[in-house]
């Protein structure tokens, strides 16, 4: 069995935040509506736009761990390369420090957010529903776990129970390297599906409009593609190979500005997703490839 825990280990990204929402007391709903029990209203503490800076940072964080880790088959954990270990460590620190700011610009308006709500909610606003410290309510934190074979010595498990615990592992194990390849294959086939469709010309003969990303993405990929290909996926490898040599060094702008880059760029990008529709059993769409 090949040891995945030798190329990497896990990691667990755990953010709260305070939820500043709280159900309605059906006593209140009553005085309200003729049919209070068909309802389970909520109220919302203070205004949610105060709160987005935060939930914009936490998101963040998550879809960058997701960029840069490979999937892994128990929820809430992302496999990261060893070689981008100490990477992630440090960009997860940076999006800490800015979760920290955006929490702290909300504790020093929490005061009028609270005194707002206290208009807009009228009968419906309670002093009790807003936590003291709301600070405690809020973290950001991650940790890097590696798992191995229970031990079978100890005593503590009865052999059949190793012995079953055991196979678990191996199974889990397989089970990751088929995610994580699948995964490099399927992130890298809609790159190019997408690149393919941007760069061809529109129905009336004008070029589509494309974001920056549809470039910038590729560059992005390949920085990391070397630790993540972390099974040695040839075939995969020599596709991107080939997509770096479409892309050459070319900017959003050259692509843009240049009508014969763009169709070169986009038959150049056609053929590498005729051979990732083989390599991932996909019917072919219909491409020109001239």
């Amino acid at each position: 069995m090949e040891n995945l825990f030798e190329k990497g280990c896990l990691v667990q990204l755990s953010v709260s935040k305070w939820g500043a929402t709280r159900k309605i007391d059906k006593s209140k709903l009553s005085t309200m509506v003729s049919a209070s029990e068909w309802l389970n209203a909520t109220k919302k503490l203070v205004d949610p736009e105060a709160l987005k800076p935060i939930c914009k940072v936490a998101n963040a964080a998550r879809s960058h761990l997701s960029s840069i880790s490979l999937p892994f088959p128990l929820q809430g954990f992302l496999f990261v390369p060893k070689e981008m270990i100490s990477r992630v460590d440090e960009k997860m620190n940076e999006f800490k420090a800015e979760f920290n700011e955006a929490v702290e610009a909300f504790i020093s308006d929490y005061d009028n957010l609270r005194e707002t709500a206290m208009i807009y909610l009228g009968e419906l606003f309670n002093e009790v529903d807003y936590p003291v410290n709301v600070r405690q309510k809020f973290s950001f934190a991650w940790r890097f776990i590696i798992l191995d074979v229970p031990n079978g010595n100890t005593g503590i498990l009865a052999p059949e129970v190793y012995e079953r615990e055991k196979e678990k592992f191996i199974q889990t194990m397989e089970e990751a390297r088929e995610m994580a390849i699948q995964s490099l294959r399927e992130e890298f086939a809609s790159m190019v599906e997408r690149a393919t469709d941007r760069f061809a010309m529109g129905p009336d003969g004008k070029p589509k409009i494309f974001k920056n990303t549809a470039v910038q993405g590729f560059y992005d990929f390949f920085e990391t593609f070397k630790e993540r290909n972390i099974f040695r996926d040839e075939e995969l490898a020599q596709l991107v190979t080939r997509a770096r040599e479409v892309l050459g060094d070319t900017s959003p702008d050259d692509v843009r500005s240049d009508e014969f880059l763009r169709e070169r760029i986009r038959s150049g990008m056609a053929e590498v997703e005729v051979a990732m529709a083989d390599i991932l059993n996909r019917p072919r769409r219909k491409i020109i490839m001239d």
